[in-house]
């Protein structure tokens, strides 16, 4: 399960992507995957959740959320409400992840929150999602090219 959940969703993306926007996603799925990874860390160090099959035993977190559902959905999401409110669409994704997504891990028994309520999470998916969007539309890109 956890190979399907690591390849299925990019494979996805890579198909149904904005080509022309595919750097500036890449670049917010990866800020989205290195703090997934991080608090996800921090959560499992300080037991409030335990993943029950890990997909590798040297890494606590649960890889395929960290560094595929959760920044393939946040890419996604970025790309087709690019044009609303980021703190709207960051606390829809942040209730939707936390009460739809969490407790679906839970059932396939996936995770296992010890102390750690659903409801916890939403801020910070929602803030996870609004500094992606932020980041990603940045006007301090600049094109690449020789400089004069």
């Amino acid at each position: 399960m956890g190979i399907i959940f690591t390849f299925i969703p990019w494979i996805v993306w890579i198909i149904f992507r904005e080509k022309k926007s595919t750097g500036r996603l890449l670049y917010a799925g990866t800020f989205v995957a290195l703090i997934s990874l991080t608090l996800d860390n921090v959560g499992v160090q300080l037991s409030a959740w335990n993943y029950l099959k890990p997909v590798t035993p040297l890494i606590p977190s649960y890889i395929p959320f960290d560094f595929s559902l959760m920044p393939i959905s946040v890419m996604f999401l970025i790309q087709w409400f690019y044009n609303r409110n980021p703190w709207i669409i960051g606390f829809i994704f942040g209730i939707t992840t936390a009460f739809i997504g969490e407790p679906i891990f839970k059932w396939l028994g996936l995770y296992d929150p010890t102390y750690w309520k659903f409801g916890y999470s939403v801020p910070f998916y929602t803030f996870i999602y609004y500094i992606a969007h932020k980041t990603v539309s940045s006007k301090n890109f600049k094109e690449l090219g020789a400089s004069k």
